[in-house]
């Protein structure tokens, strides 16, 4: 019960943060939704962690809070990423946190592991080497 009220805890801390961040609306080209990358997430995270049935609706939960907090950093950072890079970082390690209410050891191991290939493929150790979306999710 109590990891439930923590894991809640950061879930309205994501959405605070989310809510703070003041942002014009629009996007470009052929970039995904928030929600949209957070099902591409949850997917992924079903087939390479292989969540439980359990899991699965916790799991969208919380890609669909920290996919809509990043967006927010994104629209935020109107090309310049340096300007949200600590913030993004942040935000990553509270999901990870929150995954860690969720998850196994071993697949938290592998949801680690698969983020860091993840980072490696995307070129210039993950700092957004083409400013796209190349690789994601």
């Amino acid at each position: 019960m109590v990891n439930m009220k923590r894991f809640f805890l950061a879930i309205v801390c994501v959405m605070v943060v989310a809510l703070s961040v003041s942002a014009q609306p629009g996007r470009g080209g052929n970039q995904r939704t928030p929600e949209e990358n957070a099902k591409r997430m949850t997917e992924r995270m079903t087939t390479e962690l292989k969540l439980t049935p359990e899991q699965v609706a916790p799991i969208d939960s919380i890609n669909l809070v920290f996919a809509q907090a990043q967006a927010k950093l994104i629209e935020k950072a109107n090309g310049d990423f340096s300007s949200v890079r600590e913030d993004m970082q942040k935000l990553s390690a509270l999901r990870v946190e929150a995954y860690g209410k969720v998850l196994t050891q071993d697949q938290l191991d592998a949801y680690k592991k698969m983020m860091e290939e993840r980072m490696r493929n995307r070129g210039n150790g993950g700092n957004g080497g083409n400013g796209g979306n190349g690789g994601n999710q």
